[in-house]
């Protein structure tokens, strides 16, 4: 009797193709691995700048409270010299007519130099905050003191490196033959 034999070719492409398979599965799954841990460290860089961000953004609005209230105290500090002043003139001008139009003059003078003093009064105001080593908030205000009640507009609002930036020229790239 004839031994019947069982192929060997039949067995050994199956275990092959799952041994490969294994093997694809296997550095699918180490990418994967290596991709969440990537995008986990850059998670964790992105909110602590945000964090270091808006910390900055939180003294620079601090600092801006405290120009608005300084803005404010001048404000009223020249609207109560000017009414004291203003009082002033009113009782003297009750002594004699001829003091009362040179305080007119005077007046009608203080106005036109005022109005000329408006139209000039602008200035900025910087203010800048560390966000970290190489960054910093850069806030411009430009004054407006034309109105009655002075005002800053912000003119910039701007993140900034606060280093030079330096070209990395020290990978040699191509080589010559020479």
């Amino acid at each position: 009797m004839k031994k019947r034999e069982i192929p060997v070719m039949n067995v050994g492409i199956s275990l092959i193709i799952l041994i490969f398979m294994n093997i694809c599965l296997a550095a699918f799954a180490v990418l994967s691995l290596e991709n969440a841990v990537s995008d986990y460290s850059l998670s964790k860089k992105t909110a602590t700048h945000t964090t270091q961000y808006y910390e900055a953004v939180n003294k620079v609005q601090e600092q801006l409270a405290k120009k608005n209230q300084e803005l404010r105290e001048k404000a009223e500090a020249k609207t109560t010299e000017a009414k004291s002043s203003q009082k002033k003139a009113e009782t003297k001008t009750a002594d004699t007519k001829s003091t009362e139009k040179k305080i007119k003059a005077e007046t009608v003078k203080n106005m036109q130099s005022q109005k000329d003093i408006k139209k000039v009064a602008k200035s900025q105001i910087k203010l800048t905050e560390s966000v970290s080593k190489s960054q910093q908030l850069v806030v411009t205000l430009q004054l407006d003191e034309t109105g009655g009640y002075p005002q800053y507009y912000i003119q910039k609002w701007k993140l900034c490196s606060s280093d030079d930036w330096q070209a990395d020229d020290s990978l040699d790239v191509y080589q010559s033959g020479e």
